[in-house]
């Protein structure tokens, strides 16, 4: 980032208590962000966050919320006005994920699965939404995965997949009704991740067929791709899918 693109803007990352979200969250400290830093139960991870993103010359609210329920979204976002009076960039990172076929696959995890990963962008969007275009500016960055552009599901992944493609059509279908608000709306697909360093160590060898580039990404990558979409560099780009999954296809 240059010209100062995210400091002491608000920036609220769902599920920001671990993984992607909490990787997020930390770069945007680092841009001297003000950070909301959200998860459902753990409130132990918040403040890991938190103190991560105050060492690095960010400022934080610690928000435990479950995004899922439309009252506690709403309050969520309640809060985020009340201390700062505004929503800069909204990151919905929660996504349950769940493996088994369609036919093995209970109603209830059905329901799990649809309501992180999707109703819970729903949620916050509705409710941030009002707020980015009184200010008439807004940035927000949904996550799917690679393939949801184009539908492509995978078997035992059949609610995952139906989940993700909505995100790429409640994506790009608030993108067009929200531009003239100043307000833009992105999708990152995250390919295959690990945590170690990026690089490419004997173990990923193996990974030649399905990635491209020979290896699996990492946090980082991720990260660079939600801090473009946020930045001023990214004002003229909405209704896209960027796949960070080193020229995988799913």
């Amino acid at each position: 980032m240059n010209d100062d693109g995210l400091q002491r803007k608000v920036f609220l990352v769902t599920g920001s208590g671990r993984g992607l979200g909490a990787a997020i969250a930390r770069a945007a400290g680092s841009e001297r962000a003000r950070v909301v830093a959200n998860c459902r139960f753990d409130g132990a991870s918040i403040e890991a966050v938190a103190a991560d993103v105050e060492r690095a010359g960010g400022e934080v609210l610690r928000a435990r919320a479950d995004v899922c329920l439309p009252e506690e979204a709403k309050a969520l976002v309640e809060r985020v006005i009340e201390r700062w009076g505004r929503v800069d960039v909204l990151v919905n990172t929660v996504g349950e994920f769940h493996w088994d076929g369609l036919v093995e696959l209970e109603p209830e995890a059905w329901r799990r699965v649809m309501s992180s990963n999707l109703d819970s962008v729903f949620h916050m969007c509705r409710f941030a939404i009002p707020h980015m275009r009184r200010q008439r500016f807004g940035r927000i960055v949904n996550f799917a995965t690679v393939g949801a552009a184009t539908s492509r599901g995978e078997p035992q992944r059949a609610a995952y997949s139906a989940a993700k493609a909505g995100v790429v059509a409640l994506s790009r279908s608030l993108a067009l009704e929200e531009a003239r608000y100043g307000i833009t709306v992105n999708v990152v697909a995250p390919g295959l991740l690990r945590d170690e360093p990026a690089g490419a160590p004997e173990g990923d060898a193996p990974l030649g067929d399905r990635v491209p580039v020979g290896h699996a990404g990492v946090a980082a990558d991720v990260v660079r791709a939600v801090l473009f979409f946020a930045s001023p560099a990214a004002e003229f780009v909405t209704g896209q899918v960027l796949e960070v999954a080193g020229g995988a296809r799913n």
